[in-house]
């Protein structure tokens, strides 16, 4: 194992420790199951051979949260608002950008955090979406928000011609 594997693994290890420590409020005692559970978890972990760019992260955050206040404002009206007709849909949003792996598992990830999505089926050359309330630029957003995490992992995008 060379340095950065060794590093690799101490994070992971670290990282695990401190949910563990969370989800048992730091309980002493249930360290007893929480040491084997986070080495059986670190040992059957895929490592994955991506990084983040710091820069690209910080320029997300905010774009993140937006996404989830606004839907969370929609979905707050729509239920403040019985009489409002939703739209609701299953729409399939093919894959532009980003890799099959890691990429496409965190966009379906987020698009699970925002309020009145749900992602249903990830697929290589798609991801089901089913959208509370679809509007005319959701496949937009959809596109947008690709290209957003693409930058998070570095992937190269070519200009629309």
């Amino acid at each position: 194992m060379n340095r950065r594997s060794w590093q690799a693994w101490a994070w992971r290890l670290a990282i695990l420790s401190l949910l563990w420590w969370a989800i048992s409020s730091g309980d002493p005692a249930s360290w007893a199951w929480g040491v084997p559970a986070i080495l059986a978890a670190a040992v059957l972990m895929p490592v994955f051979s991506w990084h983040l760019r710091p820069l690209a992260v910080l320029l997300f955050v905010p774009q993140a949260l937006w996404l989830a206040l606004r839907g969370g404002l929609e979905v707050a009206w729509l239920a403040c608002r019985p009489s409002l007709r939703l739209n609701t849909r299953v729409i399939e949003h093919r894959w532009h950008y980003l890799p099959e792996g890691p990429a496409q598992l965190f966009m379906a990830s987020l698009i699970n955090l925002i309020p009145g999505t749900l992602a249903l089926r990830l697929a290589s050359g798609a991801l089901q979406v089913h959208v509370l309330n679809l509007h005319d630029d959701t496949a937009a957003s959809l596109i947008r928000l690709e290209r957003h995490i693409a930058a998070l992992f570095g992937v190269a995008i070519q200009k629309e011609t």
